[in-house]
């Protein structure tokens, strides 16, 4: 069995995608109605429990040994993201308690 001693594995992450939506929503939340704010934070809450927050997509490239993550917003945080900014707090709240489409 050959041993390999002098291997190194770089690793790189890369969440140019997700900080500056995270930034601004933070922003945004901070001159939000505090009943407001609490329904995005829960809605935040819930999709990071249904793990489906943030998505990553790895890269390993075998010629210099690098691993490189790529981080990505949801569509549904995204969706959220976006109900915050146009401030459409209709959007946030859960299909039971969102009030019934008038035809």
């Amino acid at each position: 069995m050959a041993q390999v001693s002098d291997v190194k594995i770089d690793f790189s992450v890369d969440n140019d995608a997700v900080i500056p939506l995270i930034e601004r929503l933070q922003g945004a939340l901070s001159k939000l109605d505090k009943h407001v704010a609490n329904l995005v934070s829960t809605r935040i809450e819930e999709l990071h429990q249904a793990n489906d927050l943030i998505f990553h997509i790895t890269d390993f490239h075998k010629s210099d040994m690098h691993i490189q993550v790529f981080s990505y917003p949801t569509e549904s945080f995204l969706h959220m993201a976006q109900a915050v900014f146009s401030k459409n707090y209709k959007a946030l709240l859960p299909q039971s308690l969102s009030p019934p489409e008038i035809e």
